[in-house]
């Protein structure tokens, strides 16, 4: 019979990767908890979860919102602009960058 232990080993070796079994479990609540799953599941799901541990994955849950949040006003912004007819970019803020009026010559947008 072989062991958790060793079949571990195993598919790691196979699969050329590290890590230890328990990283596994902390990926498992991280995805959970990401996708919005709520404490009570969570638990159900991982088992003996302290609060303090809700509350380390919670702190992710919201890093994670505020991170989709700031791309989905970035893409908003970038498609007002170009509903606007205005650049992604400012040429004069490109040259700026660069030194040069060049740049603004080349720039495409």
């Amino acid at each position: 019979m072989v062991t958790l232990k060793t079949s571990w080993k195993n598919v790691k070796t196979k699969a050329k990767v590290k890590g230890r079994w328990h990283d596994n479990r902390h990926t498992l609540i991280t995805d959970l908890a990401e996708s919005g799953a709520g404490d009570e599941t969570i638990r159900d799901i991982a088992g003996h979860v302290s609060r303090q541990m809700l509350k380390h994955y919670s702190h992710i849950r919201m890093e994670t919102k505020r991170a989709l949040e700031a791309i989905v006003e970035r893409r908003r912004r970038r498609s007002q602009r170009k509903e606007n007819g205005c650049p992604h970019r400012s040429p004069t803020l490109e040259a700026a960058v660069v030194g040069n009026s060049e740049a603004s010559r080349q720039w495409t947008g």
